[in-house]
């Protein structure tokens, strides 16, 4: 039998356009020091849909509501960060905010369980001309 040390986790998130930017929020590895972006979403859960889980997280972590969910693709992330090997099978879907104040803001503040977060707009552009690092690095070719 094999034993499997480490599991495979499904992740939902979403790009979100305001005119040429996306809504990002930003990590660092603490172990390299890398900075880089992701999307906002997160996992889900046993049992949920990957559209219901995307609307769950956004609404935990931002407080606010997605509409116009369309899944764009469905591909798998394989990645160390701090200094652990991940895995995720990764839904990637396009959405809006259905308040639509939410694109007048600046940043929108955020919390992923204990961890503050700041979300941002960022150009496309920065990401394509790799001045930005995203990950999972896939989302790129869907920008």
């Amino acid at each position: 039998m094999l034993k499997y040390d480490k599991l495979i986790r499904p992740i939902a998130i979403s790009i979100i356009r305001k005119n040429n930017s996306i809504l990002v929020y930003e990590r660092t590895d603490d172990i390299s020091k890398d900075k880089f972006y992701r999307l906002v979403g997160g996992c889900i859960e046993f049992g949920e849909l990957s559209k219901d889980a995307l609307k769950r997280e956004f609404h935990e972590e931002l407080s606010l509501e997605i509409i116009n969910c369309k899944l764009l693709s469905i591909f798998e992330s394989i990645f160390t960060f701090n200094s652990s090997k991940m895995h995720e099978t990764v839904f990637l879907y396009t959405s809006d905010f259905k308040d639509t104040n939410a694109y007048n803001k600046k940043n929108i503040e955020g919390l992923e369980g204990s961890r503050k977060f700041n979300a941002v707009w960022i150009s496309v552009s920065d990401f394509l001309n790799e001045k930005y690092k995203i990950y999972p690095k896939e989302i790129v070719q869907y920008l």
